[in-house]
């Protein structure tokens, strides 16, 4: 009979390099330093907090019963509803039968690298989770260098260093994911940027991912800025992932869409990720499904509560972003989604002095002496042991700085959401008061 002692290996090689979410985790030091009886402000975790709109909840509330599994493709209302508001969207006719739905883009981008053949670009810095996915789906990651100035913008000579890297050391970079509006910076690819990403992508037969998870929450509000618009989507290999969280606040009803080209490459994916799905997660919950059919169409209704959820986003991080520049960081001016990607580098000596070296020690030391939880830029890619590191960059979420209690969220947000189509740039909120103060208090701190 075997006996396991404590050197017996029970994880493979993948699964022992995997790590609790820094955004879960750091959420997790929030609880454990208010538990303390400290108060912090939670710029760490970007969940979108405002209160459902009335019609969404409503038919979630109506669809309670709905408990047999529904098609793994997704349901039908649903899928007609996310075509006919991307179809908008994009500017071309996206069909129901290119959509796939499931609980949550994770699950999709995960089956995504899954099946799909080759190594990953990546831009630096990216989103938490891209690398942990890329890397469980035993595929190597190559990262691609942004912009000093915002890192976000990518050029066509940053991209070409990536993929001739790659090559040299024996990789096969077939597939490249993107994320605009970015987390962690809040940046918006220019028109530019998209057609630098599409045109090297195409030439070299490489799949495009473009989440746009944050679409709905782009500050210019009035421009289309994707790379699946004009058609490109069905012109070449693209997959754009999106879903129900950001915009419309419904996170934890894991709800997530793929749209696939339609074409004989889009297709072929598409099958395999519907197989793929009924062996992994069947379906996404039936009442959720129900409630995002309602969310993603084109009512009039739903297109007012997605023009305030952009225009208070806006005000609400411009607010803090004018904030951190009068304190001396260096920060770009975010063009979209609910983050700011600030770097404490013109304070390198004094963090120095306090024995300050990485963007983790620095995230660790707001939070345990000002009070203040943010990620550290080495959660997104960025290289603590390097220039990277040298830039202190921290990611700043501002999706908790509206209500203090979920009873207020539902007491005050439609309010709150209504006064934000006011001429004011301005907006009265508590909480990011308090964000400004406490940031403010930390620079001072550095400066004396």
């Amino acid at each position: 009979m075997d006996t396991i002692t404590n050197s017996t290996p029970i994880l493979t090689p993948l699964a022992s390099r995997l790590r609790l979410s820094p955004t879960l985790e750091i959420n997790e030091l929030v609880q454990e330093e208010l538990k303390k009886g400290r108060k912090v402000v939670h710029l760490g975790f970007g969940e979108a907090t405002f209160p459902l709109q009335p019609n969404v909840a409503s038919a979630h509330k109506q669809a309670t019963l709905s408990t047999s599994y529904l098609p793994v493709a997704g349901l039908l209302k649903l899928r007609e509803s996310i075509a006919r508001f991307q179809t908008r969207r994009l500017g071309f006719v996206i069909d129901p039968e290119q959509v796939v739905v499931a609980p949550g883009s994770k699950p999709l981008l995960f089956a995504l690298f899954d099946i799909m053949e080759g190594d990953v670009l990546l831009p630096r810095p990216s989103w938490v989770s891209y690398e942990p996915q890329i890397l469980h789906a035993g595929k190597r990651l190559f990262w691609v260098e942004t912009s000093e100035e915002n890192r976000h913008a990518i050029t066509e000579s940053s991209l070409r260093l990536a993929y001739e890297k790659a090559l040299e050391s024996g990789g096969n970079p077939r597939i490249m994911l993107v994320n605009s509006p970015s987390n962690p910076t809040g940046q918006v690819y220019t028109t530019e940027v998209i057609d630098v990403l599409t045109t090297f992508c195409k030439e070299r037969n490489i799949t495009l991912i473009s989440d746009e998870i944050y679409s709905d929450i782009d500050f210019a509000g009035d421009v289309n800025v994707s790379a699946c618009a004009g058609n490109r989507l069905n012109t070449q290999r693209m997959v754009l992932t999106s879903g129900l969280s950001k915009t419309y606040s419904a996170g934890g009803w894991r709800v997530g869409y793929a749209i696939f080209p339609a074409t004989a490459f889009g297709r072929s994916v598409r099958s395999t990720i519907l197989a793929y799905a009924s062996e992994c997660w069947s379906a996404a919950s039936a009442p959720a499904q129900e409630a995002a059919a309602v969310a993603f169409d084109t009512t009039p209704e739903m297109d007012l509560y997605r023009t305030q959820v952009r225009s208070l986003h806006k005000k609400c991080t411009l607010a803090l972003y004018q904030a951190l520049k009068e304190c001396g960081l260096d920060v770009a001016e975010p063009k979209g989604a609910f983050y700011l990607y600030p770097s404490f580098q013109p304070y390198a000596k004094q963090l120095k002095d306090l024995g300050v070296e990485t963007s983790s020690e620095l995230s660790r030391w707001l939070i345990k002496e000002c009070g203040i939880a943010a990620l550290p830029g080495s959660a997104f890619g960025e290289d603590d042991n390097g220039l990277a590191g040298g830039r202190y960059r921290l990611r700043m979420a501002t999706s908790y700085l509206y209500f203090n209690s979920q009873a207020e969220r539902n007491e005050q947000g439609h309010d709150l959401l209504s006064s934000a189509l006011t001429d004011e740039n301005t907006v009265d909120l508590p909480l990011l008061d308090e964000a400004i103060k406490a940031v403010r208090d930390a620079v001072a701190r550095l400066r004396t």
